[in-house]
């Protein structure tokens, strides 16, 4: 029970007990009463409602989070990725057919499936056999 919950749970019990001579004065005591205790319940279903809200907006607020770390990484994997050069996981094959140069990641080239160039669509070298590996 909230704190407003029990002033009017109060003001209800001194009305009752105490003596009101005016018929029409019982009527106005009853009806505020019956008022403060409508607006209290209001209040504690808002006041559950913005925890519930509270809840749901830190759950986005961890949800972004992990959305942008996932997306942009997080900052010390960025220090650490500057350190390091972009140009250690590709590999820079010609191509036997067209003679064009391409490029090929490490899994590429350590996958069973034939490299495939990307402009005459040719084999560029087959693909590797267990005992290569």
């Amino acid at each position: 029970m909230s704190y407003i919950k029990e002033k009017v749970s109060y003001l209800r019990g001194l009305a009752d007990g105490l003596p009101i001579e005016s018929e029409a004065a019982e009527k106005l005591y009853t009806a505020l009463i019956e008022t403060l205790d409508a607006m209290a319940d209001a209040i504690d279903e808002n006041e559950e409602a913005i925890d519930e809200l509270g809840e749901c907006v830190d759950e986005i607020y961890e949800d972004l989070d992990d959305l942008e770390d996932y997306l942009f990484g997080d900052e010390e994997d960025e220090e650490n990725d500057d350190d390091e050069s972009d140009d250690d996981d590709f590999v820079e094959i010609e191509c036997p057919n067209c003679n064009e140069v391409v490029y090929f990641d490490q899994e590429m080239l350590e996958s069973e499936n034939d490299l495939i160039c990307p402009n005459c669509n040719q084999p560029v070298m087959p693909a590797a056999t267990p005992e290569e590996k």
